[in-house]
């Protein structure tokens, strides 16, 4: 008998846990939000597989014949998502859990490119883009100056932030390392984690379709948003896993990683719907990034 169960989390791509009876439970992930992103999915979760990044490992794919979707077929993972999971922990009991996170991620960071950009479905980069301080100035004046962004923002809060990343956005090219591969939404809700004999580890990160070849600060600046970012410990215990596990961190990586997050608010803005509380949201990271050079 199979039985079918809607997975929550999925905004846009649906994914179905589908049980038969006499076998492991698989996940059924059908790809709406954008097609064309399944091939380069499923083949990051095939190099994973080789390249020991915590991803659910691949066990086929290709197109449904009766919806003409590209899909991916999944192995289970039991866990927890990271931010359900480390809303019941006390602050000590979280800082295993922010190390082993920190080392999955340095793990992801360690597959490398020759330069930064969207990939295709071999994993090649097939359109460059500029990670550094040009890259997202330019985005900036792009969104806030060009496209209605600005106005969603505020035209003040909006001109006082183009203008603090051409002062401060050079410290992103400070980064000596190479491209490398970027979730880039490595956040809670896409981080499996379940208890281990020392503490919650990372069991799979889940979601690969925005991936692309960036620096570390991309996913470091979208995991240390609120409310993980802000616990006592979290952002030092992330780091310390990270450097353990092979990574390396500047000096300055958390001001790195939070002006590379202004990317990821002025891109919401872009939307053609966004709720008043995202913009909401995006004005007090916005304000509390520029704060953190006061």
């Amino acid at each position: 008998m199979l039985q079918v169960t809607e997975l929550s989390g999925g905004l846009a791509n649906t994914n179905l846990r589908l049980d038969l009876d006499g076998h492991p439970a698989v996940v059924l992930r059908l790809f709406q939000r954008d097609p064309a992103q399944a091939a380069k999915e499923r083949a990051i979760h095939a190099l994973a597989g080789e390249r020991g990044v915590p991803v659910p490992r691949l066990l086929g794919g290709g197109d449904d014949p009766a919806t003409g979707l590209p899909f991916a077929l999944l192995e289970w993972i039991d866990g927890q998502r990271l931010d359900d999971a480390a809303r019941g922990l006390d602050d000590a009991a979280v800082l295993p859990l922010a190390r082993s996170v920190g080392g999955a991620l340095a793990t992801i960071h360690a597959v490398t490119f020759e330069r930064s950009g969207f990939l295709d479905s071999s994993l090649a980069v097939a359109e460059p883009v500029d990670a550094g301080g040009a890259g997202l100035v330019g985005f900036l004046r792009h969104v806030l100056v060009d496209r209605p962004g600005g106005n969603r923002l505020g035209r003040d809060l909006a001109d006082r932030l183009v203008a603090f990343a051409e002062c401060e956005a050079g410290l992103l090219d400070r980064w000596p390392g190479p491209p490398c591969l970027t979730h880039s939404d490595f956040g809670g809700t896409n981080i499996l984690v379940r208890p281990g004999p020392d503490g919650w580890d990372v069991a799979a990160v889940l979601d690969w379709e925005f991936a692309f070849a960036g620096s570390p600060f991309f996913d470091l600046g979208n995991l240390l948003r609120p409310p993980l970012g802000p616990r006592p410990g979290f952002a030092a215990a992330v780091a310390a896993g990270y450097c353990t596990a092979g990574g390396a961190l500047p000096v300055e990586w958390r001001r790195m990683a939070a002006l590379a997050d202004l990317l990821s608010w002025a891109e919401f803005l872009t939307r053609p719907t966004v709720s008043d509380a995202v913009v909401a949201t995006a004005r007090q990271r916005i304000t509390e990034t520029m704060a953190l050079w006061n």
